[in-house]
């Protein structure tokens, strides 16, 4: 069975402070280290969630969840923004990119397991 969330940030510690917590919950997960990445796991593994930061190197947050969107040939994660960028201009770019949901960062691992457990368990 491949993986259920991917999570995309360029922050090592962030990136795997959700990595355990989601696979402490019995979660399949996998990493990306920056958009570009991303974008290429979402369509190797097709992760139905997606956690996403936005400001990383080589592709933002931003365009990698339009790139995500634009691809008519895999199936559509749920992309939840993770993201320190929180005006409401910030919340409306990025549900206009295709984004589903934006947290705000700091956040509590164990609320983003529990939302993302609901979000896989709907879409069972």
């Amino acid at each position: 069975m491949g993986i259920s969330v991917l999570v995309v940030d360029d922050d090592d510690d962030i990136a795997m402070l959700l990595v355990s917590s989601l696979e402490r919950a019995g979660i399949a997960t996998a990493r990306a280290g920056n958009g570009r990445e991303g974008i290429e796991r979402v369509r190797a593994d097709r992760p139905r969630v997606v956690l996403m930061d936005w400001m990383m190197p080589v592709t933002d947050g931003i365009q990698a969840a339009q790139e995500i969107r634009e691809d008519a040939e895999i199936p559509q994660p749920h992309i939840i923004m993770l993201t320190a960028r929180v005006h409401i201009t910030d919340q409306e770019q990025a549900l206009r990119a295709g984004v589903d949901e934006v947290l705000a960062k700091p956040f509590r691992p164990r609320e983003i397991v529990g939302h993302v457990k609901e979000l896989l368990e709907l879409a069972s």
